[in-house]
């Protein structure tokens, strides 16, 4: 049976890691809004109504205007390498999650991108232009219909105040839904700061929640550090299958469950050119087509080195020689 809007109950499980995991925030609503894509398609396989789209509370839930009972919007504190160079002061700059609901796929966060500023923005304005929001709900959909894992995106709204991104367009705000939002980053940020006891509550958080199979092991975490050194290696061979470019493959852009996050400056490159790059940041051509699959075994390294205080040199080692097998395993099956 389908849920209704009014069937729907909120709760926010990463509320429950603690003020140091997190800073609250209020979302930023848009002026006058108005839906431009609601998934139909999505709503239809979490089992939910979509009739909810018409709803008003709906509206002003995706457009950041209303918080709903059992909603407490925050904004995830996180570090991450960018362009290879460490970045302690990263975090969601303009992504609130708002907490998450149960569905036929399991709980599932709803995340508002473009919802105002948070506490780390820095000079950001927190906002997403129209045409930026169109192409990540367009291309989210197009590694969905193929199967590739992928935050998934339930609306888009716009309003009428106008942001400048090369031009004049309308502010929007996309909801995005996904099992968990977090990425290696989160990890790094603690390792650095030396807070271990946050690292492994981090860590336990995460196998708790998403990989529960690890608890059977005699080495929990060795055990879930090879898993998401296994989903990443085919995660970005599933990119490799479709010409997919990511674009910004920073440690801070990497799902902790092999999840493809951060559409924004993505393409698909149709040519399977090795030297294509998406994102006008990446001068050198780090992030290039041809590049992505090393890349990914640079992060699950780094990843290595922030999660060494709970795991032993050689499981790591051990781990990170599955990510070529995986790989090669996954792009010999394509999508």
């Amino acid at each position: 049976m389908q849920k209704s809007w009014s069937d729907l109950v909120f709760s926010n499980r990463f509320y429950s890691l603690g003020a140091d995991f997190f800073t609250p925030t209020i979302p930023q609503g848009l002026i006058e809004p108005y839906f431009v894509r609601t998934n139909l398609t999505l709503a239809t396989q979490l089992g939910l109504d979509p009739c909810m789209f018409t709803h008003a509370d709906c509206l002003a839930v995706c457009s950041g205007n209303r918080l709903l009972d059992g909603m407490q919007p925050l904004a995830q504190a996180y570090a991450g390498h960018q362009l290879g160079k460490f970045n302690p002061f990263l975090g969601d700059g303009r992504s609130i999650l708002l907490g998450g609901i149960e569905t036929v796929d399991g709980y599932l966060e709803w995340q508002l991108k473009g919802a105002g500023k948070t506490a780390y923005a820095r000079h950001a304005d927190g906002l997403v232009g129209l045409s930026e929001g169109l192409q990540e709900y367009e291309i989210s959909e197009q590694l969905a219909a193929w199967g590739i894992p992928t935050v998934r995106c339930l609306a888009l709204t716009a309003g009428s105040r106008q942001v400048y991104r090369q031009g004049f367009q309308a502010a929007a705000i996309l909801t995005r839904l996904a099992p968990s939002f977090i990425r290696f980053g989160h990890f790094e940020l603690y390792y650095f700061e030396r807070k271990y006891s946050e690292l492994q509550q981090l860590t336990d958080f995460v196998i708790q929640q998403y990989y529960p199979d690890c608890l059977a092991s005699t080495q929990a975490y060795a055990a879930f550090f090879q898993a998401v050194v296994e989903r990443t290696a085919k995660l970005i061979a599933q990119w490799q299958n479709v010409g997919f470019v990511q674009g910004m493959m920073n440690t801070d852009n990497q799902s902790i469950l092999g999840l493809t996050l951060d559409l924004g400056e993505s393409c698909f490159n149709t040519e399977r050119k090795p030297d294509c790059v998406s994102s006008a940041a990446d001068e050198q051509g780090r992030y290039a087509f041809a590049e992505q699959p090393m890349i990914g075994l640079w992060n699950c390294n780094i990843l290595a080195r922030a999660l060494s205080p709970l795991i032993e040199a050689e499981a790591l080692k051990v781990a990170l020689q599955r990510y070529e097998p995986s790989y090669l395993a996954a792009l010999r099956s394509p999508t």
